[in-house]
């Protein structure tokens, strides 16, 4: 036996101890370089904010303090003047203002005014003539800027005249254009900042970023290196610089000699200046490096610790396993000779312990459902006492439920097709469907199990006391979803009888016995459907019945004269009059066993044989009616298996009896013509049945028996009238006329002449 269980302990305690400790570690560690990188970010940030604001702040003065001067008096008065001898004082106030504009603040060193049109140019070292100083050219050339009023980064060394005092390579110059509010401008305004003093502004003790000021053009204006002034990003080997449109701050990666680096700027919205600081990611990780390796150690020692744990608790765990395997290897004596894991050893010997209580829980399971069946089908038939159906609901665990119940009913299912030929497989499955759909609509908590009672299924439900206002509803609820379903998905129709309601089981006999009783009166409805024994529990009641004897006459008459779309139309009059609200379902079966006892009597009489359409054996057919279920069963029934072999085997012998029959009643006309004969009289004379002798009569002749009558007196009078000399009243009494009027009335009718008029006509022609 090898200690694989152990084994597995340990490496998923590890796991299990382990797993969460690294996944927490990582998510801290993460967690806190994210903060720390964003706080540094941050950091960069603010110090650019910060020399932004300190250096526009100056600029922002410069600005203002040159407007302020512009706009004065005195230098509206110096653009106007050539600054002679007589314009010292003008000159000497314009310095004075210059002056002023010069101070530790504004960081300016330099102010100078130029006046192109009076030709002179004010410097610190005094005034001259314009076109004669060394820089003439460079100064007229900022007469061509676009804008009345910009900033310029100067190279102060390419100047003849120092620009600036301090010794620094370049000069930031504000160069505003006058007049301001003529369109042609010929004064210029210069104030020169030296780069250096920014440069100073912008330094941060123990930053180590590099910091510098770039121009609208995106060209240094500021940096600690005065070579790298006028230069690009791009000049100084930077890839990936991507500028976001429109945004006023912003930071971005890029890359230097594949080394990253972060640069974060911040856009004025004064000069159009961006304001750079770019970070080196190793400084700006070197906080989370920290962060990581003390994350890591922390981690580390929490791992080995849970290790720790770990063994000593899958140790405890496994030791009970341990000795209960060994007691099993002591009692097998170590017969089996493979390897098997500790789990596999304990699996085997549960399986030999448990499979025959398996089989026998199975068996008894079986029976158990069996019994229960067998119980429900009995407890229906009546076959128990009150006390036993106690003890037998108690040995079923059924008590608590039927003792829940408040009210409780039984419904009788009855299929109405019958599957002649579907076989003994086709129809256990159909009945274990049927069964099953049944219990599926109708909740556990409200029935006991269904139950096939010949070809009956049989249900007791039930209803709770909150449920008992509602018991009507919950019926027909379950009782029109069964017959629903049944329809959709078994393609059949059932009828199904419902019984009054009870409180005891002991009634449940009873009970299944009315809702079969409900169930017999499904003939009298066309439509499967559900009947409550309690709507029909009046109509088992004696009552008035007649029977419908005449149009019982005319549909044997029909079938006798081979009728058969008649007989089938008088049929379904019959059934109609046999299927009133009224009449009692016994009424109905004894009315069905009298027809069928006048049509044998009928097929018996006439001296038929029996075909191989028409096996009567009264046994059979009075069995075959009793099992009839519905209004379409019985019209079906009596169709196929009585009227239409009746009427086939009418037919056969038709033609020779109506000529036969027609001939005597012709013969019994000329005999009896003399006389009041009716159609009653000839049938009596020939012995059928006077309906019967109409419809032979007209069938052989076209007409009825008293039109044939009528028009034999009238050709015989109108014989008599022509060849002989016999009074009218006489050829009346003859005719069997009792009054001669009646005869002059019915002749005038047909020939529109009275008998002397026709006489006359006649022997005039």
């Amino acid at each position: 036996m090898h200690r694989s269980l152990w084994v597995r302990l340990l490496i998923y305690g590890g796991i299990l101890g382990s797993v969460p400790v690294i996944i927490v570690g990582i998510f801290a560690y993460v967690q806190s370089a994210s903060q720390a990188e964003q706080r540094v970010v941050n950091e960069k940030r603010e110090i650019i904010r910060q020399i932004e604001s300190n250096i526009e702040q100056v600029l922002t003065t410069v600005h203002h303090s040159i407007n302020s001067t512009v706009d004065t008096p005195t230098m509206d008065l110096a653009l106007r003047r050539p600054i002679v001898a007589e314009d010292f004082v003008v000159y000497r106030e314009l310095r004075s203002e210059l002056v002023k504009l010069q101070s530790v603040d504004t960081k300016v060193e330099e102010v100078m005014v130029i006046n192109k049109d009076q030709n002179w140019i004010s410097t610190n070292i005094g005034l001259s003539r314009f076109d004669e100083h060394p820089d003439y050219e460079r100064y007229m050339a900022f007469f061509e800027l676009p804008y009345n009023t910009s900033w310029q980064l100067l190279d102060a060394s390419s100047f003849d005249e120092k620009i600036i005092r301090r010794n620094c390579e370049y000069s930031i110059s504000l160069i505003k254009k006058m007049p301001t509010r003529m369109t042609e401008k010929f004064g210029l305004v210069n104030a020169n900042i030296p780069m250096c003093s920014i440069r100073d502004m912008m330094s941060v003790n123990n930053h180590s970023d590099q910091l510098m000021i770039l121009d609208e053009m995106n060209r240094i204006m500021v940096h600690a290196d005065d070579e790298l002034v006028g230069s690009t990003l791009e000049d100084l080997g930077f890839t990936g610089v991507e500028w976001e449109a429109e945004q006023s701050e912003g930071q971005f990666y890029m890359e230097l000699d594949n080394e990253s680096y972060v640069l974060t700027y911040s856009l004025s919205g004064f000069t159009g200046w961006k304001y750079i600081s770019i970070t080196s990611m190793k400084e700006l990780m070197s906080e989370s490096r920290s962060i990581g390796w003390f994350t890591f150690y922390v981690v580390l020692t929490m791992i080995i610790l849970s290790s720790l744990i770990v063994w000593l608790f899958s140790k405890r765990l496994y030791l009970p396993i341990e000795k209960l395997v060994n007691k099993i290897n002591q009692r097998s004596n170590g017969k089996s000779g493979t390897k098997r894991s500790e789990v596999q050893v304990i699996e085997e010997h549960l399986h030999d312990l448990f499979s025959s209580k398996s089989l026998l829980e199975q068996e008894l399971t079986l029976h158990s459902k069996q019994s229960f069946m067998l119980f429900l089908i009995r407890l229906f038939q009546g076959h128990f006492s009150e006390r036993e159906i106690l003890d037998r609901v108690k040995l079923y665990h059924l008590d608590k439920k039927s003792l829940q119940w408040s009210d409780m009913s039984v419904l009788v299912i009855q299929v109405e097709r019958i599957h002649q030929d579907e076989g003994q497989q086709e129809k256990e499955l159909r009945t274990f469907a049927l069964r099953n759909m049944v219990e599926d609509i109708v909740p556990e908590p409200n029935r006991f199990d269904a139950v096939w009672v010949d070809d009956l299924l049989v249900l007791l439900v039930g209803v709770h006391k909150q449920e008992e206002q509602e018991r009507a509803k919950l019926l027909y609820e379950w009782t029109e979803s069964i017959r629903n379903y049944v329809y959709k998905y078994l393609e059949d129709k059932v009828s199904i009888g419902v019984s009054k309601g009870f409180m005891e089981l002991i009634s449940a006999p009873k009970a299944y016995d009315e809702a079969k009783d409900a169930l017999t009166h499904r003939l009298k409805f066309k439509d499967n459907v559900t009947i409550h024994f309690i709507d029909i529990e009046g109509q088992i009641k004696p009552s008035l019945y007649q029977y419908p004897v005449q149009l019982e006459e005319e549909l044997l008459l029909a079938i006798r004269i081979a009728d058969e779309r008649k007989a089938i139309s008088l049929f379904g009059q019959w059934q109609l009059e046999m299927m009133k609200e009224h009449t009692s379902i016994g009424d109905v079966q004894v009315s069905m066993m009298q027809l069928i006892n006048k049509l044998l009597r009928l097929y018996q009489t006439n001296g038929m044989r029996q075909s191989e359409d028409l096996r009567l054996q009264e046994g059979s057919i009075y069995k075959e009616a009793l099992k009839l279920r519905s209004q379409e069963q019985v019209q079906r029934w009596f169709v196929e298996r009585l009227i239409v072999p009746l009427v086939q085997s009418f037919q056969q012998v038709s033609e020779s009896n109506f000529k036969h029959l027609s001939d005597k009643m012709l013969d019994y006309i000329q005999n009896h013509y003399g006389q009041a004969i009716t159609l009653e009289q000839c049938a009596a004379e020939l012995h059928y049945n006077a309906n019967y002798l109409s419809s032979v009569f007209k069938e052989g002749t076209g007409m009825s028996f008293s039109d044939y009558v009528a028009q034999f007196r009238l050709q015989k009078a109108k014989d008599w009238l022509i060849h002989t000399e016999k009074s009218v009243k006489t050829i009346a009494e003859e005719l069997g006329y009792k009054n001669s009027q009646n005869f002059i009335r019915s002749f005038k009718k047909v020939t529109g002449k009275t008998p002397g008029q026709y006489r006359q006509d006649k022997q005039a022609d």
